[in-house]
Parts: C-alpha cells; sequence; structure tokens
C-alpha cells in the first residue's frame, strides 16, 4: 500500500535537532536538543495523525530514553494515535570489520537496539554495515553478520531492512553485495538523498526493485521552492518499479534553506502533492 509517512527525520527541528547517543558505560542515552523543541517525541504520533499520516520511522539519534518507562509511554502514544511505527532506524554499529571480535561487538550493538525496536512496537528494523570500507573481504563480512542479524530479527517479529545509507552502502552494488552475500530476503530503503550525485537515477534504478520504503528527499532552489522535474523522476523510478510501501517525506537539500523557507507540515504539504502527483489515486492512508 503506497502511502505517504513522516519520520523523526522530518520533524528533527522541531524537536530541536537532537543527537542522543547511546553511553557504554549507563547503557543510558546521553544527549540534548541543540535547539529550541517546539513538539515533545510523545506528542509527535498525536500530531501526525492529525494531519493523515499513520506511518512512521523513528531514529534512535532522536530517542531521548530508552527506560521502560518511557519506551511504554512512547508505544502507547503511537498505539492511541493509530500511528504504525513502521522502522526503527538503527542508525549506529559497525559490522563490516574482518575482525571477529569487532563484528561481533557491532552486532551485539545492533541486536541491543532490535530489542529496543520490539518493546517500542515497531514493525520492522533498518541497519547498515557502517561507515568500513567495502572491499570483497568486508562485503564477505558484512553478508555474513548481516544473515545472522536477519535472524535475530525476525525471531523477534521483526522485518528486517537496510538502506544506501553510511558509506558502505553508498553504491548500489555494494549494499546489494552484502545482501547476496547475506542469503537472505532483506527489504531496502530507497534513499533519494543519498543517493544524489551524477549516479542518483541509476542507484535508484538498481535498488528500487527491493525498495519496501523510501526516504524521499527533494531537491529545492534557493528560494527553498522544490525543483519538481527532480523529484517527480525519483518518485516515477519508485511507481515504475511497482514500489508498494510508506513514502516517508523527509526534507530538501539544502536543508537549511528549505527549513528557512517553510514551516514544517507546510514543506510535508508541498512534498506530499508531488507525490500525490505521480501516484494518484494508488496514494493511500489520508494522503
Amino acid at each position: 500500500m503506497v502511502r505517504a509517512a513522516v519520520s523523526t527525520v522530518t520533524l528533527a527541528k522541531s524537536l530541536g535537532k537532537p543527537m542522543y547517543e547511546l553511553d557504554a558505560g549507563s547503557g543510558q542515552q546521553t544527549g540534548a536538543p541543540v535547539e529550541p523543541a517546539t513538539l515533545d517525541l510523545l506528542d509527535i504520533p498525536a500530531a501526525a495523525a492529525a494531519r493523515a499520516f499513520h506511518s512512521f520511522d523513528l531514529s534512535v539519534y532522536h530517542l531521548p530514553s530508552i527506560e521502560r518507562g518511557y519506551l511504554a509511554d512512547l508505544r502507547a502514544a503511537f498505539a492511541e494515535a493509530n500511528i504504525e511505527l513502521f522502522q526503527l532506524l538503527i542508525d549506529t554499529g559497525e559490522v563490516s570489520n574482518v575482525d571477529a571480535d569487532e563484528r561481533s561487538a557491532g552486532i551485539a550493538h545492533i541486536k541491543f537496539w532490535m530489542e529496543i525496536a520490539v518493546e517500542l512496537g515497531a514493525r520492522g528494523v533498518r541497519y547498515v554495515p557502517g561507515d568500513g570500507e567495502p572491499t570483497p573481504e568486508t562485503i564477505r563480512a558484512s553478508g555474513e553478520a548481516f544473515r545472522e542479524l536477519f535472524d535475530f530479527a525476525v525471531n523477534l517479529g521483526l522485518k528486517p531492512a537496510t538502506e544506501n545509507y553510511r558509506h558502505f552502502n553508498m553504491k548500489s552494488g555494494d549494499l546489494l553485495g552484502v545482501i547476496e552475500h547475506s542469503e537472505r530476503d532483506y527489504g531496502v530503503i530507497a534513499d533519494f538523498g543519498n543517493a544524489r550525485g551524477p549516479d542518483k537515477y541509476e542507484t535508484l534504478e538498481a535498488i528500487m526493485p527491493r525498495a519496501t520504503s523510501i526516504h524521499a528527499w527533494a531537491e529545492v532552489d534557493e528560494k527553498g521552492d522544490l525543483i519538481s522535474e527532480d523529484f517527480q523522476r525519483c518518485l516515477t523510478i519508485a511507481r515504475d518499479n511497482g514500489f508498494d510501501g510508506p513514502i516517508m517525506l523527509q526534507s530538501g537539500y539544502p536543508v537549511d534553506v528549505f527549513e528557512r523557507t517553510r514551516e514544517v507540515w507546510a514543506r510535508v504539504d508541498e512534498m506530499r502533492d508531488e507525490v500525490r502527483a505521480v501516484f494518484g489515486d494508488a496514494l493511500t492512508n489520508g494522503a
């Protein structure tokens, strides 16, 4: 079901652009917003539902606490707003190292976040090999790690996915190579923004047949106006490859221009209109 959706990346400015990270010593999240926040994370599900969004991605970077009481409150907020937590985005962890001990530590880190995803009631999780250099050896090592992680996720009732995100997975051939070596049926997030560059459309064409969700970034001009030709071309690649899932409306590049010239929900509405122009009646869930 093709549906417009949002994420904590979409609403990062409203959250105060926080960057929370797991402290190894305390086992808790540390960090704080760097700008004045206008929305609390617990209030975001209701705010998204009020604008006819019913699917959501949550980044671990935007999760202020992993205490069980807080996780239960956040899960309840999604349930009460009838919002599907589509994926917990596990934005940390390195599993591409050929050293078995280093790789095992990265695997354990991602498994930890998978268990948090279960407590939140997430449908799935997304993770990547990391920022290492893709070589035949590290692709093979990443594939072995992905095999173990996939099986662990499925046993928890989660749907695993990866993305053209962070250095290792930026090129479609490397990303698909990891999946091939994993011997598992991974979903893929096709990220328009991370595909930027001269090979943008070729990258999207290569990964879109496996795409289970999209992180939709638009290019904008100096006035902050969407460059429809580029955005709709990316969306058309998705449509023509039979894409059927949530399209997370993220933001535009340059981000500071788009944020400065548009209020957050106005930005989202503009992007949703572009999605509707390409997908038409196929777009559902209040879009």
